[in-house]
């Protein structure tokens, strides 16, 4: 009789513990995306049950992601009036904590792939860097450096909600200056372009340096403009010397 009894506490205590076992919790900043053939996906953001052999639970994390883009050099991006920059800007991004965006990154890009920071930044980078292209040209140069607060608002526009479900939470800009001289191709015409440019640059800050002389001194005022310009070819020849020399 007491092995009986033994055998039956034994069982229930067994049976306590498989049901036990059956129940998931997802912790904070996590999602549980539930899934049973033939019938829809659901996602619960606290505990439930999983049964199983009959649904599978994937935990999908809700936590902010980085991903940095960074062009500088030949890469770097061509302003609006031709003169290219170097930049660093990182975007965080997350899955919403909703229902609609943890179904669509659970479908699209998968609860696995979508909890490794790498696969994220991979995912995402192209881009971000496209937005980031599009609009570094719809600036010029001084326009860019002024107001970056106006940049980031027209880079966020530019990215759009279109994430596979992510949602950018914010983007922060680091890196912003003029790629140098050295760096540019004299033979691609964007280049060129931005060359020209800065070649108009160093004139007028000669000028403008120069201030209003009087007539006597006006001979003398052309040679600091010269100056500039002549030291700007120089180092534009350097430039194109050192890219033959490199080829």
């Amino acid at each position: 009789m007491e092995t009986v009894v033994l055998c039956a506490v034994l069982g229930m205590a067994g049976v306590c513990a498989l049901v036990l076992g059956c129940y998931r919790r997802a912790r904070e900043g996590e999602a549980l995306v539930l899934v049973r053939g033939g019938e829809p996906t659901r996602v619960r953001f606290g505990g439930t049950w999983v049964w199983p052999v009959v649904e599978r639970a994937e935990v999908l994390d809700l936590s902010v992601r980085k991903v940095v883009v960074e062009r500088r050099g030949g890469q770097g991006l061509s302003c609006r009036d031709g003169i290219r920059v170097d930049l660093r800007a990182t975007f965080l991004v997350k899955v919403p904590r909703d229902e609609v965006g943890v179904l669509r990154v659970a479908r699209e890009v998968g609860c696995a792939r979508a909890n490794q920071p790498g696969e994220v930044h991979a995912l995402l980078e192209e881009r971000f860097a496209c937005a980031l292209a599009r609009s570094v040209s719809t600036f010029n140069f001084d326009e860019l450096v002024a107001d970056r607060g106006l940049f980031i608002d027209h880079v966020g526009v530019e990215v759009g909600t279109e994430l596979l479900g992510f949602r950018l939470e914010r983007m922060s800009l680091g890196r912003l200056e003029q790629t140098p001289l050295d760096q540019l191709d004299p033979t691609n015409v964007v280049d060129a372009r931005g060359i020209q440019k800065l070649t108009e640059r160093a004139s007028q800050l000669s000028v403008d340096a120069g201030g209003p002389w009087s007539s006597e001194l006006g001979a003398a005022a052309v040679r600091p403009r010269e100056s500039a310009e002549e030291e700007l070819m120089r180092e534009v020849e350097r430039a194109m010397t050192d890219r033959t020399r490199r080829n």
